[in-house]
């Protein structure tokens, strides 16, 4: 009873120092939901000239067989189907740094597909 009391004492101070606190978070919430509260997305230019990858010869498409292994992220399955990364999909950090940078490719357009 006595825990009641002080709980209740406690409630009633803050309601009397900020009298129109439910209005404020009532007009807080609304605003919140309707704005986005994301960052800007930063997409780097595209100019296909410079970003070309190759995908002929050496790196031309080859199927996964049913012993390769891939994940979820479809940047590394290209990457293993066209042999930048080794075509049975178990790599290396080096190989992986290595490999984005053979074929142009960019470590921030793997890391923006893999989500």
């Amino acid at each position: 009873m006595r825990s009641t009391s002080i709980v209740c004492l406690a409630f009633s101070g803050l309601a009397s120092a900020y009298p129109n606190i439910l209005q404020h978070l009532e007009e807080a919430g609304a605003t919140a939901s309707r704005e986005k509260r994301q960052t800007p997305l930063s997409i780097p230019p595209f100019d296909a000239a410079s970003q070309y990858v190759d995908t002929t010869g050496q790196y031309a498409f080859k199927a996964p067989s049913s012993t390769d292994q891939r994940g979820p992220c479809p940047g590394l399955n290209a990457m293993a189907n066209h042999g930048y990364l080794p075509h049975n999909g178990i790599a290396t950090i080096d190989q992986f740094i290595e490999s984005t940078g053979k074929g142009k490719l960019y470590v921030h357009t793997v890391r923006n597909d893999c989500h």
